[in-house]
């Protein structure tokens, strides 16, 4: 990617604790940011830090990516569901086993727990997933999810298993 458009950073794992993400601001200091399990959210810039709680963690994840506008009040019902429940969203990688198959071919709600609502296939959203809708590489698939069903999700994706 040229120096206009970097290539984004990736998260790491975080054993025991979540992901941490280290971005740099605009003039270049470092600004570390720390997604516990929990769903809370640190910001380190500066030797100051911010802790937000899981449903403004969530807010401000859906405002930065742009791609959900969520109705108020959404993350406080959400954040009252036994068991807990996510909205995310996967992409599809590259030389994923399960580009190519239909989401009823994969079974995903069966094999992961993961619910796809929606596909973003470029700047095409697809909103009503026909069990029948094949998904391609670079799909980003709109998930509901109980709170492990990400990995999975992810996992079989990529790997079949």
């Amino acid at each position: 990617m040229s120096a206009d458009h970097p290539v984004p950073p990736e998260p790491q794992r975080l054993p025991g604790v979540g992901q941490r993400l280290d971005l740099v601001d605009h003039d270049g200091r470092p600004v570390t940011v720390i997604r516990q399990k929990d769903g809370n959210l640190e910001v380190h810039h500066d030797g100051t830090s911010v802790d937000l709680p899981a449903n403004q963690a969530r807010a401000l994840g859906a405002l930065a990516s742009g791609h959900f506008r969520m109705a108020p009040g959404l993350f406080e019902r959400v954040d009252g569901v036994l068991g807990g429940i996510e909205f995310d969203w996967v992409t599809v990688p590259e030389g994923a086993w399960a580009a190519g198959l239909s989401i009823q071919d994969l079974a995903l709600r069966q094999r992961t727990g993961v619910t796809v609502v929606a596909i973003l296939r470029g700047s095409l959203p697809i909103l009503v997933t026909d069990p029948t809708q094949r998904i391609e590489v670079g799909d980003e698939l709109v998930i509901v999810t109980p709170p492990e069903g990400r990995p999975a999700l992810e996992r079989y994706l990529e790997r079949g298993s």
